[in-house]
């Protein structure tokens, strides 16, 4: 029995020197050509495309715009504009979304003004300026006045002015009555 566990070591360390001497390498390697390889293209992600919220400089004008104004001692307003530009040419209407109410002015006597708000512009664009003539109706009548807007440098935004048409044209360079104006 030891001779045969014998015989089967000595056969085991000839099978492993055999292997052994399978996976050695003599000398040096042989030296290989790199292989080129092509590798296809990524596909590109999809872009997502930006919308600009500016008009075109042709119409600069033209969109949706959220505006804020104020009116004396009232206080201030909050109307949306939606406002057409073909050539110089302005038209627009505006409503306040909500029923009008505001107050006459802030002491104890307050009126509550109530009923359907809404307006239109009519008027001239000359470059980043806009002119024209503003009517309001609620349910104590129609009032009409002047106007003048100045688009900020990028379109989304402008700032301006506005009187009441007792007060004339020419009072649009002293008022103090905002009408300003973001790009929806």
């Amino acid at each position: 029995m030891k001779i045969s566990l014998a015989i089967i070591l000595a056969s085991l360390v000839c099978v492993m020197v055999i292997a052994a001497g399978c996976t050695s390498s003599s000398g040096t390697v042989p030296a290989t050509t790199p292989v080129a390889k092509t590798v296809a293209p990524m596909p590109s992600a999809p872009t997502a495309v930006r919308t600009n919220a500016t008009a075109s400089t042709a119409t600069p004008w033209s969109g949706t715009w959220a505006t804020t104004y104020n009116f004396g001692e009232t206080g201030l307003f909050v109307e949306v504009f939606s406002i057409t530009q073909t050539g110089s040419s302005v038209t627009g209407t505006y409503s306040s979304g909500d029923e009008c109410e505001g107050t006459v002015n802030n002491t104890a006597d307050r009126s509550v003004f109530t009923g359907n708000c809404y307006g239109t512009i009519n008027g001239t664009a000359d470059g980043n300026k806009l002119t024209g003539i503003w009517s309001d109706t609620d349910n104590t009548g129609t009032y009409t006045g002047w106007y003048t807007f100045e688009l900020s440098e990028n379109g989304r935004s402008f700032h301006g002015h506005w009187v009441d048409a007792v007060d004339g044209v020419g009072a649009l360079k002293n008022t103090t009555q905002f009408w300003n104006g973001v790009r929806v």
